[in-house]
């Protein structure tokens, strides 16, 4: 167990920023070169003092996670109960309220509960989970800030019938628990009204900035992982990312550069691609916080912006075999931020045998794990070699306190890449118009006129361009 208390420890567990394939200096003209981020120094100063800003007046709110000790308690002694009572915990929410806790089990969990994240109205997946549950031994987390979320509370709906019908009006109560607003919401009037227990999700914080809340925390002690490791990992990169010096500070460094490929050079996808299958579902959450966060049609004055990188998923090496060849050669319009894992927690050594053949000689006294990392670098030095940029981050072990880094690193590069966009990144209007068409169709009260939107849409359909 890491002793967390020594500096020393902390130290040799950072996840460190390596973006010597991203600078000019190393691959020319598609590389930043130091001269832009000079340039951009008052804006940088501006952004870094109005984030200061913004959260001591409680505005920017994520930024206080790591050291929420109530709420922390309460989490934990509600999942220590839920152990006792359970075997498996479903969790039922879509976006925020999943792609978090979708990292933490895959990456962290030690395998003593399950945790189950439904995160879709598929009939067929969800049904299928719901076909393999023991309800005598499973608990429901309803996640949802405000209580409106029609997945989520279909899905709630769906299984509050099935515990009513195999477990009675009494006993289904203790077999769902509601994370939700403190004060408000369909949810917190559920609460209210039939007794489930409950954890609150901040009022300031939105759901994709919400995993080191209980959103995240309940699932993650669930399944066995130290919360104490998680919250000091993402303090521990807090205090990094608190250094004025842009060029040692990881989470602007990494906001200004990303900022910079897409505004400057071009490069409006960025890639995130990790050397690990265990963190797949990172690569998931982040690709909401980028999206979710900076594509936005104003800017803070509410002149036109239409601004935002897109985000791509890849997971190496099996993504050297499908995707490479676009990354290498195809566009350049992409920057590319790979995961490295120094030690991947165990290793399998490959054997040797056939030393007459060499195309199979040659893998004899290797590991998988040494091989994995020898490929990691060597797409780093190809795409270099294109002139395609490369962000390294080098995370010495997948443990909750380099877990907890990931996620305070890019929560803090999102929001000062909005600054630097001069956007909200804690809003998300683009996707209110496509609930509105959604409560319309379902015929909830006080949407008939986007009911009428969609007929119209679908009555307009011309049949020659149906084929």
């Amino acid at each position: 167990m890491l002793d967390l208390r020594k500096r020393s420890v902390r130290e040799a567990m950072s996840v460190r920023v390596d973006i010597n394939g991203a600078v000019a200096e190393t691959i020319g003209s598609a590389g930043v070169a130091a001269a832009e981020v000079e340039a951009l120094q008052p804006q940088l100063i501006a952004v870094a003092d109005d984030l200061r800003a913004q959260r001591q007046a409680g505005q920017a709110a994520f930024y206080e996670l790591p050291y929420e000790r109530e709420s922390l308690a309460a989490t934990k002694a509600l999942a220590e109960t839920l152990r006792e009572e359970s075997e498996t915990l479903v969790v039922l929410g879509i976006g925020g309220s999943a792609l978090g806790t979708k990292t933490l089990i895959e990456s962290v969990a030690d395998g003593s509960r399950a945790v189950r994240v439904a995160d879709n109205i598929d009939p067929w997946s969800f049904g299928a989970l719901l076909d393999g549950l023991d309800l005598q031994r499973t608990t429901f987390n309803v996640i949802s800030k405000s209580g409106e979320t029609a997945e989520t509370m279909s899905q709630f709906l769906i299984v509050r019938e099935l515990l009513l019908r195999q477990l009675g009006g009494v006993d289904y109560v203790s077999k769902v628990i509601l994370t939700t607003d403190a004060g408000k919401g369909a949810l917190r009037q559920v609460v209210h009204d039939e007794g489930f227990r409950s954890l609150v999700i901040p009022a300031a914080v939105g759901g994709r900035f919400s995993v080191l809340t209980p959103v995240g925390l309940l699932p993650a002690a669930f399944a066995g992982i130290r919360l104490d490791d998680l919250l000091a990992g993402a303090a521990w990169m807090d205090e990094r990312c608190q250094e004025p010096e842009i060029w040692k500070n990881p989470g602007h460094l990494l906001g200004t550069l990303l900022y910079l490929a897409d505004t400057k050079h071009r490069q409006n996808i960025a890639t995130l691609m990790p050397y690990s299958d265990r963190l797949h579902w990172f690569a998931a959450w982040f690709a909401q916080l980028w999206a979710e966060s900076l594509g936005k049609a104003q800017h803070l004055d509410g002149t036109a912006a239409n601004v935002g990188q897109t985000p791509l998923t890849a997971v190496g090496a099996t993504d050297q075999h499908s995707l490479l060849q676009l990354f290498a050669e195809g566009p350049k319009d992409k920057i590319t931020i790979m995961l490295r894992v120094e030690d991947h927690g165990r290793e399998l050594p490959v054997a040797s045998a056939y030393k007459d053949i060499e195309p199979l000689a040659y893998l004899g006294g290797t590991g998988l794990g040494k091989l994995l990392n020898m490929e990691q670098r060597g797409t780093e030095v190809a795409l270099v070699k294109q002139g395609r940029p490369v962000i390294t981050l080098s995370v010495p072990q997948i443990n909750a306190f380099t877990i907890g880094q990931l996620f305070y690193l890019f929560e803090v590069a999102t929001v000062f890449a909005g600054g630097l966009y001069r956007i909200d990144p804690f809003n998300q209007p683009g996707v209110e118009e496509s609930k509105r068409l959604t409560y319309g169709q379902v015929g909830r009260a006080g949407f008939d006129a986007k009911s009428e939107e969609v007929r119209a849409y679908l009555a307009n359909k011309k049949d020659h361009l149906i084929v």
